[in-house]
């Protein structure tokens, strides 16, 4: 019996980290709220909430409103509100209103940056707990929720 829920618990932690297709914000969506997940999104249109992620891209014509924690960030379009990741890049088109706290940084000429960069080693705040965490999290109160 018990030999039966260490293959089910093993299965799922498996399936967990399987790569998934990046999460996209279409041009035509607009949403409030946060975002959480542990892959990549793409965004294209306008959200206003945070966002905590492995990589996210956002697009040309993509606004967000809100602070962002991520590993990776590219941006190409509008974002306001902090930047909290590894590695960051700013391309030409970019128009960031709001401070990065990163590892690395890299900036095209263009980009548009109206906030203060500090480089750290450890770029994620430790009061905020990486995206796998804050999802098993959630799993385990929806669990124990049932009981």
């Amino acid at each position: 019996m018990f030999a039966k829920i260490k293959e089910v618990e093993s299965k799922l932690y498996n399936d967990e980290k399987k790569t998934v297709p990046p999460s996209v914000v279409s041009s035509d969506l607009s949403m409030t709220g946060d975002i959480v997940s542990t892959g990549e999104i793409h965004v294209d249109g306008r959200i206003r909430g945070d966002i905590r992620c492995r990589t996210l891209v956002v697009g040309v014509n993509a606004e967000i409103v809100g602070s962002v924690q991520a590993d990776f960030v590219k941006i190409y379009g509008c974002l306001e509100g902090q930047v909290y990741a590894r590695s960051v890049f700013l391309s030409g088109s970019a128009r960031v209103t709001g401070d990065i706290t990163h590892e690395s940084l890299e900036m095209e000429a263009g980009a548009f940056l109206d906030g203060h960069c500090r480089h750290t080693d450890d770029p994620i705040p430790a009061e905020q707990a990486p995206a796998e965490l804050m999802l098993t999290d959630a799993t385990a109160k929806k669990d124990g929720e049932k009981k």
